[in-house]
């Protein structure tokens, strides 16, 4: 059996457990729920393999030596923003680290999530299928939303709330 077929036979036994669900009305549902089920499982790994609250303490300092270094711009205060460039480096290894505590679920979650995607996308007819219908249209999209575009309005809709389920940071931290 070759990975072509291990691939059509996963995709027909989760289209056949799902039998109905995986057409419109339902499939709004469902897709719903895979992506809160996926906003779950990557709100987890973060959890797990992310230092919170090095990421909280480092994302303090940087907004606050931003705001400062923008006042000091605006009201032209060069005292303060000669003091403030010397310390441009220290902020700019605290991003950086910031950047890497925030990449490494990544690495746990990027490869499950490429094949979760592809076969949920075969299951509700690669893109061909109306998943949802928007009430009103969309630019680029129109009414009638596909798999890729229902799950992506689903995700930006519920990973925020689950994030904070979890006790992470978001951008408005």
């Amino acid at each position: 059996m070759d990975l072509n077929e291990i691939y059509l036979t996963i995709v027909n036994a989760v289209s056949g457990a799902m039998g109905p669900a995986k057409e419109y009305p339902l499939s709004v549902l469902s897709v719903f729920l895979i992506t809160i089920v996926m906003a779950v499982i990557s709100s987890g790994v973060t959890r797990l393999v992310v230092d919170i609250d090095l990421l909280r303490r480092r994302t303090s300092e940087v907004r606050a030596w931003q705001k400062e270094y923008t006042q000091a711009l605006r009201s032209k205060d060069e005292k303060a923003i000669a003091r403030l460039k010397k310390k441009e480096q220290t902020i700019k290894s605290a991003q950086a680290e910031m950047s890497k505590e925030q990449f490494k679920p990544l690495i746990f979650t990027i490869i499950p999530f490429f094949i979760f995607y592809y076969i949920f996308y075969a299951v509700f007819g690669y893109n061909q299928l109306t998943v949802a219908v928007s009430p009103i249209s969309l630019p680029f999209v129109g009414t009638n939303l596909n798999f890729w575009v229902w799950y992506l309005l689903s995700s930006f809709s519920v990973s925020s709330l689950i994030q904070r389920v979890f006790g992470l940071p978001s951008a408005a931290d």
